[in-house]
């Protein structure tokens, strides 16, 4: 596809095209169409309120890319979304696949290609051309409240291990992938969602556990890049500058120490951690100043227009130099050139069938040997399908801020029954109390989902306990909740609940396999 040359563009369309933005509809809103048509901008973030069916995402992708090629700067766009398995999957319909701990817990590299294929070819069916995967963050921190199995593991080699074979299998299938959140997120306890979180890692500590998997994916040739509004003093001499409008974060570390000549993205400059300090509009022009070629701005026309705005004054101003845009400017056109950036003809059938047989067995094996027994030991058959089975478990499953909210008590509760397996579901939070509602010595599946923002889910698993039951945990989104149930076993974990790791669990627990997943490292009894 043929880009316009640079020295055509005017300043308000080529800075459109450093913005992406984000809409609340299922269809073209008319502010999103003025942002496309009127400032050029230069991508499109989907997330689960835009997607119904792949049918209407296909025709959503066609309209926008259609106005953007009607529009004066005939540039197409990109149009992202965060589709990184587990827990954080925008679409609505297609195949699950397992999320990266989960996919970092098989300790089988070949299996993050696998999820990618398959991610990919679901993406390209509806005109999706930009995935914000893998997640690069280290997840060394079992408080982390954003990252933990988004990330794939707590050890940097093995993130950079599964990150690159994630990400060169999507390139592949002509999709571009974008590793974040760099400089890493994964030693923090609080949420950049929320307010401003600071690393205090430094010197050789920093460049083997934060930067490595960074470093490793920009040596392999990763596409794009996402930036961290993180605090990292050690690099910026400021526990208040979020690594996103720092120069010395994104200029001085990742362009010219480690050498990355792609995309460099912000997260959502809605996100707190920028919103509520220096303001969204202009922390897009402490960004771009500081080296971000893509600003992200989610959800509020009005800010989005403002911000666009904001960004062609400080450049009418000398604030910052044209040049700098035109530098930012070539490398999205470049990556739009390298990139088929139309969507695949869609099957007959839908997009389901993109699909094959042989990546549904590759991700049952995945679901499979991730199941990980975290404490304690099980008995042959942990579950007897002829007795009845208590399932007590939260009405919503939603793991990080991040996340997808669903139910996965009720989903269990189906997969027992086609097992013949008679079962109770009992929701925590209801005001059933357990320690009557639970027949003494009934069977019991205890599940929980981040305990630690979910303490009830605690207190549940006591009440059962004083009431003389001896309740399997399962652990169905993080497995540091085994960390707030310290005298519990046995706890077994999923890392996230997807169908197939969850059909994975019932296998378990009725004895038909072995759990196979290798735990995070600091929750190893060895």
């Amino acid at each position: 596809m043929t880009e316009p040359p640079l020295s055509t563009l005017s300043l308000e369309q080529k800075v459109g095209q450093l913005f992406h933005v984000g809409f609340p509809e299922t269809e073209p809103t008319p502010a999103l169409e003025e942002l496309i048509c009127d400032y050029h901008v230069g991508g499109v973030i989907y997330f689960s309120r835009n997607l119904e069916t792949p049918e209407q995402t296909r025709s959503l992708s066609k309209a926008l890319q259609q106005r953007a090629l009607d529009s004066g700067a005939e540039i197409p766009l990109l149009l992202s979304v965060d589709q990184e398995g587990g827990t954080v999957r925008r679409l609505p319909y297609g195949t699950d696949v397992p999320g990266q701990m989960a996919v970092g817990a098989t300790e089988t590299p070949v299996n993050a290609a696998t999820v990618a294929r398959v991610t990919a070819k679901q993406l390209r069916d509806v005109g999706i051309n930009f995935n914000l995967a893998p997640v690069l963050d280290v997840n060394n921190n079992p408080e982390n409240p954003v990252i933990g199995v988004r990330s794939y593991s707590e050890d940097a080699e093995t993130v950079a291990t599964f990150g690159t074979r994630y990400f060169e299998t999507l390139q592949s299938e002509s999709v571009v992938a974008c590793g974040k959140h760099f400089p890493g997120h994964g030693d923090t306890a609080t949420d950049s969602h929320a307010e401003l979180p600071v690393v205090d890692a430094h010197g050789d500590r920093l460049e083997e556990v934060e930067l490595r998997p960074f470093a490793r994916a920009i040596e392999a040739g990763i596409d794009a890049i996402m930036t961290a509004h993180v605090a990292f003093p050690a690099i910026t001499g400021s526990e208040t500058k979020p690594a996103t409008l720092s120069p010395a974060v994104l200029t001085d570390l990742l362009r010219d120490e480690l050498g990355f000549t792609g995309v460099l993205t912000t997260d959502c400059m809605e996100m707190n951690a920028i919103a509520e300090t220096v303001g969204t509009a202009r922390g897009a022009v402490e960004a771009i100043a500081a080296g971000a070629d893509v600003v992200l701005v989610s959800h509020s026309p009005d800010k989005q227009r403002r911000a666009i705005e904001r960004v062609i004054d400080a450049v009418e101003r000398g604030e910052i130099a044209e040049t700098r845009i035109d530098e930012s400017v070539r490398r999205i056109l470049t990556l739009k050139s390298n990139r088929d950036l139309q969507p695949a003809p869609l099957t007959e059938s839908g997009s389901e069938t993109v699909i094959t047989g042989d990546d549904r067995v590759a991700l049952r094996t995945i679901s499979r040997d991730a199941v990980t027994l975290l404490r304690g030991n099980l008995d042959t058959r942990p579950i007897d399908p002829n007795d009845q089975l208590h399932l007590i478990a939260p009405a919503q499953t939603s793991g990080s801020p991040a996340a997808e909210s669903q139910s996965a008590g009720s989903v269990l509760e189906s997969l027992f029954e086609k097992r013949d397996v008679d079962t109770r579901l009992i929701e925590i939070g209801s005001e059933t109390d357990l320690k009557t509602a639970v027949p003494t010595a009934a069977q019991v599946l205890c599940c929980t989902a981040d305990v630690a923002r979910n303490p009830e889910q605690a207190t549940a698993v006591e009440a059962l306990r004083a009431a003389g039951h001896s309740p399997v945990v399962a652990a169905l989104t993080t497995p540091y909740d085994c960390l707030e149930l310290s005298q519990v076993e046995p706890v077994l974990t999923t890392y996230d609940p997807t169908l197939g790791n969850l059909t994975a669990l019932v296998d378990v627990l009725l004895g038909e396999q072995d759990p196979r997943g290798t735990p995070p490292t600091s929750l190893r009894s060895d």
